[in-house]
């Protein structure tokens, strides 16, 4: 089989399996149609109620699709295909059992079993999750005492889910009226500690898991770093998902854990996805501080909100003025709490970056005459060989600060705006997340000192168009001598020695002609001497060399 059939193959096999995940909507909706017609809506699951757990387990199951398809070879696709399979047949699951065994019972053959695999199934998404982030960036564990905890999670679920089918525990509802099919009565006491510590282990094994990302993210350096930061949003839910899904179990109540289990699992394919496609890596920094910032200043401006109310309240009697002044105080309290906490956050996720970043922004604001943009950039960045090269539009062409045509690398870090190049910037001494950002704060200034390297360019090119008309005129100059000296002196140097020849030949008045004739060609023959020693400028002949040079 070629790779072409192969491809073909492997995508109509995912294909296959993410239909699955529609399809099982499909059946959950028969069955809730069904219950309801048998006279048991309260058994009805309701998709459209439970829209975060749907948006949950078609996030899976697309984003494991696309990545499989795009990457084969990486574990982490087919991982959210089988979670999103796995959230998908819970809830078929679920309606077979409960239409099967409670609705019409003996209907359907073993709806039991459908029970036991259903209550079971969060167990199964505890294995997937924690095999995710064991195996996020790069499909393979951080080491091999870490794929040790990671093959621990999956016997533990494995152990998990085995003594759930021979322990005689209630299910959740609304399976609550079915019984264990395999196990009846009181069970094997040994086999129910078995099950809880067991659960408790793949439990603690998604936490695991999620300090091996930790860990893996604190040794990380530039790339694999910055994939890590796109799986922060999801980390953030794994103490939740972990305490809801206990808390659901012994409160026997689905409801929190669906929420945050939903949630959780939208979050986490998405992030992956982007983590390992290395999606914008270079601006995975700055979005992640300007949503927590934005995430903070919501809670500072809730709880000023509050005190606010609660206290102008207590003084005024319960008024609307307590509102009135709390959205004012809010209002104006929002601007410097945002500037100081996104001061505070980008220091955190980045000192370095932040610093120079800062350094740029205060020259942006008061730029010191005899301070140029490439020196701020270069002491921002730390490379005094940082070079900057300007786009000049009209003429097409890149050229730097003082005018001078240049050809910037492929690899610099451009600058853009408005659908056209504005300036770019190469750095090899400097990483380059740090020049990028460096860049992107000094926009202003670069688009002026553009301007300034346009007029520079003008300025270039007009003393090179005097040099070359002085050159021109310097040429024709010495070819002028050249001629002189070489044509009309030679002929006359001639003509004297003739006449002089002739007046010795002759006495009298035509011997006198003759010597005032030789006489006027010599003195000819002096000036065009003069003239083939050198033609000046009028100026330079008349005044000197001094005024010449003014």
């Amino acid at each position: 089989m070629n790779a072409a059939a192969r491809r073909r193959v492997l995508v109509a096999g995912v294909m296959a399996a993410w239909l699955v995940v529609p399809g099982a909507i499909a059946l959950v909706l028969l069955f809730d149609d069904r219950l309801a017609d048998a006279g048991r809506a309260d058994l009805a699951q309701g998709v459209s109620e439970g829209a975060v757990y749907v948006l949950a387990m078609l996030s899976a199951a697309t984003v494991g699709a696309g990545l499989a398809i795009q990457r084969p070879r990486h574990p982490i696709g087919w991982l959210f295909l089988a979670l999103g399979i796995v959230q998908a047949l819970g809830p078929v699951l679920t309606g077979y059992a409960t239409y099967g065994a409670i609705a019409r019972p003996g209907s359907l053959p073993l709806p039991g079993a459908a029970a036991l695999v259903a209550d079971s199934s969060y167990l199964m998404w505890f294995v997937l999750i924690a095999l995710v982030f064991h195996l996020t960036p790069d499909g393979h564990p951080l080491s091999r005492r870490w794929g040790w905890a990671a093959w621990a999670t999956v016997a533990a679920g494995v152990i998990a889910i085995a003594a759930a089918f021979v322990t005689p525990a209630a299910f959740d509802p609304p399976l609550d009226g079915i019984d264990n099919p395999i196990v009846s009565g009181d069970g094997i006491e040994a086999l129910r500690i078995l099950r809880i510590a067991a659960g408790g282990v793949t439990g603690a094994g998604v936490l695991v898991a999620a300090v091996s990302l930790l860990v893996r993210f604190r040794r990380a350096r530039g790339l694999q770093r910055r994939q890590l930061l796109w799986m922060a949003p999801a980390a953030v839910l794994i103490p939740l998902l972990v305490a809801a899904a206990f808390l659901a179990s012994y409160a026997e109540s689905q409801a929190a854990l669906d929420v945050v289990a939903g949630l959780f699992v939208v979050i986490l394919p998405l992030a992956t996805a982007l983590a390992v496609t290395q999606y914008h890596l270079y601006d995975v920094e700055r979005l992640l501080s300007r949503a927590l910032t934005y995430a903070l200043v919501s809670v500072v401006l809730a709880g000023v909100y509050v005190v606010v109310v609660v206290a102008v309240g207590a003084a005024a009697g319960g008024s609307q003025l307590s509102a009135v002044v709390a959205t004012l105080v809010a209002v104006s309290v929002a601007g410097p709490a945002y500037r100081r906490l996104q001061d505070a956050v980008d220091r955190r996720f980045n000192r370095r970056r932040f610093e120079a970043v800062r350094m740029i922004r205060d020259h942006v604001h008061d730029p010191p005459p005899d301070v140029t943009i490439e020196q701020i950039l270069r002491r921002a960045v730390g490379d005094p060989e940082l070079r900057v090269a300007y786009w000049v539009d009209a003429r097409r062409e890149w050229v730097t600060g003082d005018g001078r045509q240049v050809r910037p690398g492929d690899d610099d870090v451009e600058l853009r705006g408005h659908d056209r190049p504005i300036a770019r910037v190469g750095s090899a001494g400097a990483a380059r997340e740090l020049v990028e950002a460096a860049v992107a704060e000094a926009r202003p200034e670069l688009d002026n000192a553009g301007l300034r390297a346009a007029v520079a360019l003008q300025l270039v090119e007009v003393r090179e168009s005097r040099v070359r008309i002085v050159s021109a005129a310097d040429a024709s100059r010495r070819r002028i001598e050249r001629d002189l000296h070489d044509g009309a002196q030679q002929h006359l140097v001639a003509m004297a020695v003739k006449l002089g020849l002739a007046r010795r030949a002759v006495d009298g008045d035509v011997g006198a002609l003759l010597d005032e004739l030789r006489s006027d060609v010599q003195e000819t023959l002096g000036e065009l001497r003069d003239l083939a020693h050198g033609i000046y400028p009028p100026l330079l002949r008349e005044h000197g060399l001094g005024e010449a040079l003014r």
